[in-house]
């Protein structure tokens, strides 16, 4: 017997509940009226940038993890030398650590030499402490107030790719965007820019009056996450909760907690079609490595698990039930979700969410699907099932949200989600052999090293007491001296109308 449909009022309620956990969890709100489009890997991501930036006639914006000293590099450099020499306000935030090199070397130089503007986020320092481990993963670009680039691409030739290698350009996706969420966009650089120094020029804070021609129709948000915020992470659990048909996921160094792998199982055992593109080399080889790990207590679920056959994939999205997406910067692991600053752009609508969903369809057929064989049941790779999967990204009208037993089981999942915190253990199976042989073999030759060499263990760890002690002493000082300081401070004198009611005060007492 079909489960009846619940009342307009019900479903009004219901979808008010929905944008309130989504708003909240996000801590942003959903912002209509934007144009937004999608931009696939350095071929359209790096044009389009260069483009912006040469025709911008009154500021550029840019709040990115890697500045390289290579060609393309080089070339947003002079562009942007270009246009801070044109009298164009020029803004820069790079990454210490992300553009180290760059930072060190005489990259710089040029544009400091035009007048524009440039700090280093987070650079060593005797009071950054443990505080130096958060870093600025942001990848953001905004042009004369009102045009907004957000993806996971940074400024580095690595995603054109090395031809004279014989290496393919790095699979990313960014997204352009006009309208309205441009004042967000704004607000994040200028509260990044603000970390780093002093605060942004009231005057730039706000964008140009909008043309006619800047609006359009999508509804997204800009979720601009701050270290120990998590954010990013309660909005990625909320969507495995709320996916009813579908979630595909692409993330460049997938290191899921526990909580968000059993909300994937979840999902998936609940009848969601869950899949997981992820690389299958990358330029960080131990965390690919300790992702696969992951894959059997989430093949075994029901989740599909691909790994892109070419050198890289770097992109960090989502699609769900073929209506909500997300384009940017956060990976799906802690360091993403809790200790740096990231950048992403989630999208609620539906002609977006189809088109990053079919590219997500045509980045499978250049990727093996890993899948359980054999006797044991081991993950083994193959390469994709040949399937109809145009059928899973819209769900039919007839499966609107039905009543309370769908509540029940988002509800159900939720709790599992919250529920592995406490309980949240799994058994290793033997096919997972290598890949705990591989950090195996790797933690014993790093014993054997610092058995031979204690000096590896003993001057990291020296130096990071030194930093954190420092820190908290340099720290103490300030606050003694601000204390005394206020104690040397002479008093304020009284107004004549508090010393007038002092008296009356006291005349009152006497009698």
């Amino acid at each position: 017997m079909p489960i009846p449909s619940p009342a307009p009022s019900n479903q009004d309620l219901i979808r008010h509940l929905a944008e309130q956990a989504l708003s909240r969890s996000a801590g942003a709100p959903l912002v209509g009226g934007n144009q937004v489009e999608l931009l696939y890997d350095s071929v359209e991501n790096f044009p389009a940038w260069e483009q912006a930036i040469a025709s911008s006639q009154d500021s550029v914006f840019i709040e990115m993890y890697i500045f390289a000293n290579d060609a393309f590099g080089l070339r947003m450099r002079d562009l942007l030398t270009e246009r801070a020499l044109a009298g164009v306000k020029v803004c820069v935030l790079y990454d210490w650590l992300g553009s180290w090199k760059a930072h060190l070397g005489s990259f710089f130089k040029p544009l400091l030499a035009a007048g524009a503007e440039l700090r280093a986020y987070n650079p060593p320092s005797l009071t950054s402490g443990l505080s130096m481990l958060g870093r600025n993963h942001r990848k953001l670009i905004v042009i004369d107030r009102r045009t907004v680039f957000v993806s996971g691409l940074c400024i580095s030739s690595s995603w054109e790719g090395r031809p004279e290698r014989g290496l393919a350009p790095w699979r990313d996706t960014g997204v352009k965007l006009c309208g309205p969420l441009a004042a967000d966009a704004l607000a994040a650089f200028a509260d990044s820019w603000a970390s780093c120094g002093s605060p942004l020029p009231e005057a730039w804070l706000s964008p140009p009056p909008e043309p006619e021609e800047a609006r359009g129709s999508v509804a997204a948000r800009l979720i601009a996450t701050t270290p120990a915020t998590a954010q990013m992470m309660r909005l990625d659990l909320l969507i495995a909760c709320f996916a009813r048909r579908t979630l595909w996921l692409t993330d460049a160094y997938f290191m899921g907690t526990s909580m968000y792998l059993t909300a994937l199982k979840q999902a998936a055992r609940d009848g969601v079609d869950v899949r997981l593109l992820v690389p299958r080399s990358s330029d960080i080889g131990w965390i690919a490595t300790v992702s696969r790990t992951q894959y059997r207590p989430l093949l075994e679920a029901g989740v599909r698990v691909f790994e892109w056959d070419g050198p890289m994939i770097h992109a960090k999205t989502a699609v769900a039930d073929g209506r909500w997406a997300r384009i940017g910067s956060t990976n799906l692991n802690l360091s993403s979700w809790l200790a740096n600053r990231e950048l992403d752009v989630a999208v609620e609508d539906q002609a977006l969410a189809e088109k990053l969903a079919q590219q997500f369809l045509l980045d499978l057929d250049h990727s093996t699907e890993v899948i359980l064989a054999g006797q044991r049941r081991r993950p083994t790779l193959t390469k994709p099932r040949p399937k109809d999967y145009h059928g899973l990204l819209l769900p039919p009208r007839t499966a609107a949200i039905s009543g309370a037993s769908a509540a029940a089981r988002q509800a159900a999942r939720i709790g599992d989600a919250l529920g592995v915190v406490v309980r949240g253990t799994r058994t290793v199976d033997a096919s997972e052999a290598s890949a705990f042989l591989t950090i195996g073999v790797a933690l014993l030759i790093c014993a054997g090293l610092i058995a031979f060499f204690p000096w590896l263990v003993a001057g990291p760890l020296l130096f990071l007491l030194l930093l954190s002690g420092g820190a908290i002493v340099a720290k103490a000082c300030g606050l003694y001296w601000s204390r005394r300081g206020k104690k040397q401070q002479p008093p304020l004198p009284r107004q004549p109308s508090q010393d007038a009611d002092k008296d009356n005060q006291n005349s009152q007492l006497d009698d």
